[in-house]
């Protein structure tokens, strides 16, 4: 029993850390189109597209996985899904990529208050402490004293919140749904509200910004096919300290996308990270074995 939820906990790590450079590249790519893209174009072409790459899976599953015993449910995560997107691509592209990643950190804090809060997790003092570190280690990168707040912070870190939210709710959804309904649903009815978004700002996009904007719906979709596994295999407030590795990814992408060279206190911070990181899955790993 124990081995096997040692291997369920592993198998949500491996998907989550896929999830993450699925993620990175996403915002990277977000960051390469037009400023005159908007971003409710943005978010509704990405939508379609992943909807569209998203049929595959549909089709060979069946329509008979779309039943659902909990309609308001996946509504409530799609409306927390779209508020999401909107708001950390603003952020991205709006912030250096490194800074947009350390200020997206702040998400496992608010998965894990908020699993405590509606799943009723218990989380120790110890891994709270670990997680805090984690978070020290980010404001080492982002060095508050020397950095202009703008909107666009102030936006990802909603985001986040948004997102949290949401991760919460496809956590309570995978007791009883499969992970092409939850997907289905997700896609389709985001890409309805984001395509009406659309409508009042549309602006075509050139042919280099719409092959972007089709790689981010492919990789998108991927993503959150990730994030669904991994919450399959293991509960938010072990998988959540491992968003961490975002920025781990980032730096290398950074570099070749936007020649951004990592600081010293990026690389200081990304340290304290790790370490943060790799104690939390030890003591997660390790607790299974007690006995109790």
């Amino acid at each position: 029993m124990t081995d096997t939820v040692n291997q369920n906990k592993l198998r949500g790590l491996a998907w989550s850390l896929f999830g993450s450079l699925c993620f990175t590249t996403v915002m990277s790519l977000a960051k390469l189109l037009d400023p005159n893209v908007k971003g409710a174009v943005l978010v509704f072409i990405r939508c379609l597209f992943g909807l569209i790459f998203f049929l595959p899976f549909l089709l060979k599953a069946g329509v008979e996985t779309l039943k659902t015993q909990r309609p308001f449910l996946h509504l409530l995560r799609v409306i927390f899904t779209c508020l999401a997107i909107a708001c950390t691509y603003y952020g991205y592209r709006n912030l250096p990529l490194a800074v947009g990643t350390s200020l997206g950190f702040t998400a496992p804090l608010m998965t894990t208050a908020l699993a405590i809060l509606v799943l009723k997790e218990v989380v120790t003092i110890k891994k709270w402490i670990l997680i805090f570190v984690g978070y020290l280690g980010v404001l080492v990168i982002v060095q508050p004293p020397e950095f202009s707040f703008n909107s666009a912070v102030y936006i990802l870190l909603l985001a986040n919140l948004f997102a949290s939210s949401s991760l919460i709710c496809a956590k309570k959804l995978t007791a009883t749904e499969s992970t092409i309904s939850m997907m289905f649903y997700v896609n389709v009815i985001s890409t309805i509200l984001s395509g009406i978004a659309a409508c009042f700002v549309w602006v075509t996009p050139s042919l280099r910004d719409f092959i972007i904007l089709v790689f981010l719906g492919l990789i998108g979709v991927t993503a959150q096919l990730c994030y669904v596994k991994s919450l399959q295999c293991a509960n938010p407030s072990f998988l959540a300290p491992f968003e961490y590795s975002r920025l781990i990814i980032a730096i290398p992408i950074g570099f070749v996308l936007f020649s951004e060279l990592p600081t010293m206190w990026t690389l200081i911070g990304s340290g304290v990270i790790i370490t943060a990181t790799l104690l939390v899955t030890r003591m997660e790993l390790s607790k299974n074995i007690k006995v109790l």
